[in-house]
C-alpha cells in the first residue's frame, strides 16, 4: 500500500512538472537587426477552442499542459480555430539594454508580459484593432520593450482572426525598436504632408486621365464597333476603380484599421485589369490569326490570373498585405509580372509590322508593361528577403507611384493618339465612300430613269390589258357567286319540296272533300225545294255555307304555303317586316321534317319546341331568316340521322327548336344530340365551300350564307359542341 501511494505521488509530480515545462529562453544578442524570427523550438502553442480563455485560466494545470511544440505535431492543430495562445521566454544576454519590440501579425493581438517581479503587463495590438485602444507603436503594430542586461521575460501572446487557422506567413518574431521607429515614423512620415499632397495630386490626375480615356474609347467603340476599343475601355475602367479603392482605403484604414478586412476585394478589380488587358492585346494584334499558339497561351494566362484573383479575394488573409506575406502574395505578384511581360513579348512579335497604329500601341504600352513586370519581381524579391533587402529597394518600392502614374499616362496618351488617327482615317474613308456612293447613286438613277422611260409604255399597255381581264374576271366571279347563292337557295328549296307537297296535300284534300259534300248537299237542296220544305232548305244551305268557308280556309292555307315557297326561291328584296318568330320556326321545322320523311320513311326523330310566347313579332327579312333556320334544322336532322346509322344501343335522335327573349334581344336555338363537331374543323364551319358532308351532298355554302344573313341583321350566330354528344347553334337577333 505504501508503494502504491509513492507511485501515485510520483505520477502526480511528473504530470505537474510536465505542466510547468516552459520553452527555453530565446537569447537576445542584438537589437539592431530589423527582424528576428523566433525558432519554433523557443515557443509553444495552444489552441483555444472556445476563444474565451483568459490569462488567469492558463495557470490551471489542466490548461497549461496543453501547450505544445510544433515538433510534437505535424500540423499546428488538428481542428482549425480562431484563437491561439503562444508562450515564449526572452533573455537579454548583452551587456547593455536591449530595445526590442514584440511584433503583431494577426487581426487582433493581446500580449501579456511578466518580468522578474511577476507583475503581468497587458498590451493590445493587431491590424484591425482601433487606434484608440492600441498600445505601443500603433502605426507599426509593435509593442516596444526595454530589457536590462541579463533580464528575463515571459510572454503570452494571444492571436485572434476571423478566418480559422493560423494566418499563412505568421511568425513569432521580435523587431528592432529603433529601426521600426525609423522606418514608420521618420523616413515614412517626416514629409508626410508634402508626400500625401503630392500623392493626392498624382492620383487625381491619373483618375482624370483614366476616366477621360474610358469615355473616349467607349464612345469610339460605338462608332467603329471594334472589340479592341471596348476591351481597352474596360481595362482603363478597372484600373481606375483599383486606384480609387486603394486611395480611399489608405485614408480610411489609417483611422479605422478594421476596414482593412475589406482591402482584399481590391483584388477583384485586378481580375478584370489583367483579363481585359490580355483581351485587348489579343484582339488588337489579331493573335488568333498571326500567332495562334501564343494567342492560346495568352488566353489561358488571363483565365488563370482571373481564377487565382477570385480565390485570393474570397479567401482573404490579412497577412497577404503585412510585412511577412503568404505564398499567395508571391503567386499573385508573379502572375501580374508574367502577364505584363507576356504582353511585352507580344509587342516584340509585332514590332516589325507596317501598321502605324500597332507601332503606337507598342511604343505607348512597353514602358507600363515592363514597369509592372519588373516591379512585381522586385516586390517578390523584397518580401522573400525582408530582413536583408537593400535600402535602395525599399526606397524605390515606397516611392514608385510617380513612375507608375507616368507610365500609365504615357500608355493612355499614346492610345488616345491612336483614337485620333483611327478617327481621322475613318473620317476620310467615310468621306470617300460617301463620294463614291453619291456618284454610284447618280449613275444608277440615270440608268433607272432610262429603264423606267423604256418600260413605261409597256407597263401602261400591260396594265390596260390586265385591267380589262380583271374586270371581265370580276364580272364572271360576281355572276358565279350569284349563281352559287341561287343554287344554294334552290337546293334548300328542293329539300323543302316534299314537305311543301305534304303540306299542300292536306288543304287540297279538304277542298276536294268539301266540294264533293257540297255537290251532294246541292242535290238535296233541289229535292227540298221541290218538296216545298223551307226548313230543310235552310239547314242544307247553312251546311253548304259552312263547307264553303272551310274550302276557303284551306284554299288560303295552300296559297300561303305556295307564297312562302316562292319567297324562298326568289332573291331577297331586303325589306324588313314584322314577323312572328315562333310561327316562322314552327313552319320551317315542319317543312324540313316532312321533306326528310318523304325521302326516308324510317327517319323518325323526336321533335321538341320550346317557344317563348313573349317573343312576339320583330322586324326581319322573313325569307332570309327562314333560310337560316331551315339550314340549321336540316344540319341538325343530318347529324342525328348519321348517328342513328351507327346503331348505338339506346340512342334516340332528337332535335329541339327553342326561342327566348333576353332584354332587347331574342335567341333562336337549334339543338341536336348527334355526333357533334370535331375541334379540328370547328373554326372552319362558317367558311364558304367548307362542308363535312360527302361529295354531292353539300355545297358548303349553307352556314356561310347563314352567317352573312345574321351579320346583315346585326345579329350573332355561335355554336357550342361536345364531340360525340351533339351541337347547339344559337342565333341572337
Amino acid at each position: 500500500m505504501r508503494q502504491l501511494f509513492i507511485a501515485i505521488l510520483l505520477i502526480f509530480g511528473v504530470s505537474l512538472l510536465r505542466a510547468q515545462t516552459f520553452p527555453p529562453f530565446f537569447e537576445i544578442k542584438s537589437d539592431t537587426i530589423e527582424w528576428q524570427d523566433i525558432d519554433p523550438v523557443y515557443w509553444q502553442v495552444f489552441e483555444d477552442n472556445t476563444g474565451k480563455l483568459r490569462i488567469s485560466d492558463l495557470k490551471i494545470p489542466q490548461v497549461a499542459e496543453k501547450f505544445h511544440y510544433l515538433s510534437e505535431k505535424r500540423k499546428v492543430t488538428d481542428s482549425l480555430v480562431n484563437s491561439y495562445w503562444f508562450r515564449y521566454r526572452l533573455k537579454n544576454v548583452m551587456n547593455r539594454e536591449a530595445k526590442i519590440s514584440l511584433n503583431s501579425m494577426s487581426e487582433y493581438d493581446d500580449f501579456y508580459v511578466s518580468g522578474p517581479d511577476s507583475n503581468m503587463q497587458h498590451f493590445v495590438s493587431g491590424y484591425f484593432s482601433d487606434r484608440d485602444i492600441k498600445d505601443g507603436l500603433k502605426n507599426a503594430d509593435c509593442i516596444p520593450l526595454v530589457l536590462q542586461p541579463g533580464q528575463e521575460l515571459m510572454v503570452y501572446q494571444r492571436i485572434f482572426n476571423h478566418k480559422k487557422g493560423i494566418p499563412s506567413g505568421f511568425a513569432v518574431a521580435i523587431v528592432s525598436t529603433e529601426k521600426t521607429i525609423h522606418n514608420y515614423y521618420i523616413d515614412r512620415l517626416e514629409n508626410d504632408t508634402t508626400r500625401y499632397s503630392a500623392r493626392e495630386l498624382q492620383e487625381m490626375f491619373l483618375e482624370g486621365v483614366l476616366l477621360l480615356s474610358f469615355v473616349m474609347n467607349l464612345f469610339f467603340f460605338r462608332i467603329v464597333r471594334k472589340k479592341e476599343y471596348l476591351y481597352f475601355s474596360l481595362f482603363v475602367l478597372s484600373l481606375g476603380i483599383d486606384r480609387l479603392i486603394n486611395v480611399i482605403g489608405v485614408y480610411l484604414g489609417w483611422e479605422h484599421p478594421s476596414l482593412k478586412g475589406y482591402y482584399g476585394y481590391i483584388n477583384l478589380s485586378w481580375i478584370f485589369i489583367l483579363f481585359f488587358l490580355i483581351q485587348f492585346i489579343r484582339q488588337f494584334f489579331k493573335g488568333n490569326l498571326n500567332y495562334p499558339r501564343w494567342d492560346k497561351f495568352l488566353l489561358a494566362l488571363a483565365i488563370i490570373a482571373g481564377l487565382f484573383n477570385i480565390y485570393v479575394t474570397f479567401s482573404f488573409d490579412p497577412c497577404f498585405y503585412c510585412g511577412r506575406p503568404s505564398v499567395y502574395f508571391t503567386i499573385y505578384s508573379l502572375i501580374i509580372s508574367v502577364t505584363c511581360l507576356s504582353a511585352f513579348i507580344t509587342f516584340l512579335l509585332n514590332i516589325r509590322g507596317k501598321e502605324s497604329l500597332a507601332r503606337l500601341v507598342i511604343t505607348g504600352g512597353t514602358p507600363l508593361m515592363l514597369f509592372w513586370g519588373l516591379a512585381n519581381l522586385l516586390i517578390i524579391y523584397r518580401y522573400e528577403n525582408f530582413s536583408n533587402a537593400p535600402s535602395w529597394l525599399n526606397s524605390f518600392l515606397y516611392s514608385f507611384r510617380p513612375v507608375e502614374v507616368g507610365c500609365t499616362t504615357w500608355f493612355v496618351i499614346f492610345f488616345t493618339l491612336i483614337l485620333f488617327k483611327q478617327f481621322n482615317r475613318l473620317r476620310k474613308q467615310n468621306a470617300q465612300q460617301a463620294l463614291d456612293k453619291e456618284r454610284l447613286e447618280r449613275e444608277r438613277e440615270t440608268e433607272r430613269r432610262e429603264i423606267i422611260e423604256g418600260q413605261k409604255l409597256l407597263l401602261e399597255k400591260e396594265v390596260e390589258e390586265r385591267t380589262a381581264k380583271l374586270k371581265h374576271s370580276l364580272e364572271e366571279l360576281k355572276a358565279t357567286q350569284n349563281q352559287l347563292i341561287q343554287s344554294e337557295k334552290m337546293a334548300s328549296l328542293g329539300e323543302l319540296t316534299a314537305g311543301i307537297a305534304h303540306e299542300i296535300q292536306n288543304p287540297l284534300n279538304f277542298v276536294n272533300n268539301f266540294s264533293e259534300v257540297n255537290k251532294e248537299l246541292l242535290i238535296e237542296l233541289k229535292q227540298a225545294i221541290d218538296k216545298g220544305n223551307p226548313d230543310d232548305v235552310k239547314g242544307i244551305a247553312n251546311d253548304i255555307i259552312g263547307n264553303q268557308e272551310k274550302i276557303n280556309h284551306h284554299g288560303k292555307r295552300a296559297d300561303a304555303i305556295v307564297k312562302g315557297m316562292l319567297q324562298h326561291s326568289r332573291s331577297s328584296i331586303g325589306v324588313k317586316e314584322p314577323t312572328n318568330i315562333n310561327g316562322l320556326c314552327d313552319e320551317y321545322l315542319r317543312l324540313a321534317y316532312h321533306g326528310l320523311r318523304a325521302k326516308d320513311k324510317s327517319f323518325n326523330p323526336t321533335l321538341k319546341t320550346e317557344f317563348d310566347n313573349s317573343v312576339g313579332k320583330i322586324n326581319i327579312i322573313p325569307q332570309d331568316i327562314g333560310r337560316v333556320i331551315l339550314n340549321l334544322i336540316n344540319n341538325a336532322f343530318y347529324a342525328v340521322g348519321e348517328k342513328q346509322k351507327q346503331n348505338i344501343s339506346g340512342y334516340e335522335p332528337a332535335v329541339t327548336v327553342s326561342t327566348k327573349k333576353l332584354n332587347d334581344k331574342i335567341e333562336i336555338t337549334v339543338k341536336d344530340n348527334g355526333n357533334g363537331i370535331s375541334q379540328k374543323v370547328l373554326d372552319k364551319i362558317f367558311q364558304p365551300f367548307f362542308t363535312t358532308k360527302p361529295t354531292g351532298q353539300g355545297t358548303g355554302l349553307g352556314l356561310s350564307l347563314a352567317y352573312d344573313i345574321v351579320k346583315a341583321h346585326r345579329g350573332e350566330i355561335k355554336v357550342e359542341t361536345n364531340e360525340g354528344k351533339g351541337s347547339t347553334f344559337t342565333v341572337a337577333l
